[in-house]
């Protein structure tokens, strides 16, 4: 396995280089500078105000909408449970 590697990597020395990599940094960042200049569609700041405002309304109301269930009478340490056996069984007071 070594004696094969050790061929390719001969071989791989002997080969001409196909590119010069000594300018290949500036390029990169050529293409960075102009992938950052590509110019996207601006929003505007009222479209983003109005929807940010219709989502906090949205969650208010279905935070509300939670909060307001009715609670539950049915307690089995409640004083005054209206499934407790005294209540079911006693006098009508």
């Amino acid at each position: 396995m070594t004696a094969d590697l050790e061929r390719l990597f001969l071989a791989l020395r002997e080969r001409p280089v196909d590119r010069k990599l000594d300018q290949l940094e500036p390029r990169v960042w050529g293409r960075i500078e102009a992938a950052r200049t590509i110019v996207w569609p601006t929003r505007s700041w009222r479209w983003q105000a109005g929807l940010a405002a219709v989502m906090l309304a949205f969650g208010a109301f279905a935070g509300g909408a939670a909060a307001a269930r009715p609670e539950s009478d049915f307690s089995p340490f409640a004083v005054h449970a209206a499934y407790a056996p005294s209540t079911l069984l006693g006098d009508d007071r």
